[in-house]
């Protein structure tokens, strides 16, 4: 459930491969709202941010706060000061889960929907019982 998907352009999905050296800089800067992820791993707009943990650790809920407060730093201007979790129109976040359970999957869905970050959020979900194909 979410919006609509409106493309502005379909591409083949098999298009050819980006030089690294013709990639932009990464000047856009995403604040989570985690101080030990915002201080000490700085996250540019594009970057992936894997998640690993063990058993019995807050791995689902930590990725589920970081989708509901992440959002671009504010660039300061003269005289004025910054403010974190900056609102923009083109911020998204792709979020994937590999190999979760049902009740993860649900969770995931759940917490998304109820806190309004689904319209910015695109899941990928891989169940456990999926075949390995996919």
């Amino acid at each position: 459930n979410g919006p609509p998907i409106l493309p502005e352009a379909c591409l083949d999905i098999s298009g050819s491969s980006i030089n690294p050296s013709e990639r932009t800089y990464p000047e856009e800067m995403i604040q989570t709202g985690i101080s030990t992820i915002d201080v000490m791993n700085s996250i540019a707009r594009g970057q992936k941010i894997p998640l690993f943990s063990a058993a019995g650790l807050p791995h689902n809920e930590i990725a589920a706060q970081i989708c509901r407060q992440a959002g671009l730093v504010k660039r300061l201007e003269k005289g004025k000061h910054a403010e974190g979790g900056g609102e923009d129109d083109n911020f998204a976040i792709v979020f994937a889960a590999m190999g979760v359970n049902m009740e993860t999957a649900q969770f995931f869905k759940r917490d998304f929907e109820e806190n309004g970050s689904m319209e910015r959020v695109t899941l990928f979900l891989n169940l456990a019982n999926d075949p390995t194909i996919e």
